[in-house]
């Protein structure tokens, strides 16, 4: 299976994102980029080889995360960064993300699937208010 130039062009962006927001490389990278975003490793490391894309909700996350601009991520167009954001370090969240236990890794997956109003209907459950 050969890769599309779309998806090539975008690996290369979303490598070129995560050097500038400082995620560590190699298999490091495709870890904590499939744990920030709640993806299977296999997905992003799809993603990193130029194989598949992100769905669009995923990719404005990822341009969100990384500080970067979304139609320069998905698209190519445009500047790199976007103006104002400081992105936040994806690494930064991994190494107290593998500090959750296996049932609390669960809840945050689960919640990753939840649209906003039910977000925070479980916060507030959870918070007891």
């Amino acid at each position: 299976m050969t890769s599309s130039p779309s998806y090539a062009d975008f690996a290369d962006r979303l490598r070129r994102a995560c050097d500038e927001a400082g995620v560590p490389g190699g298999r490091q990278r495709v870890t904590a980029v499939a744990t920030r975003f709640g993806v299977a490793r296999e997905t992003a490391r799809l993603w990193f080889a130029g194989r598949a894309l992100p769905e669009l909700t995923r990719l404005i996350e990822i341009a969100e995360e990384l500080g970067c601009s979304l139609d320069w991520l998905a698209l190519g167009r445009g500047v790199a960064s976007a103006a104002g954001r400081p992105g936040r370090r994806v690494a930064d969240g991994a190494a107290s993300y593998d500090a959750l236990s296996a049932q609390e890794k669960a809840v945050v997956a689960a919640m990753r699937d939840l649209s906003e109003k039910r977000r925070a209907g479980l916060v507030a459950l959870l918070s007891g208010r």
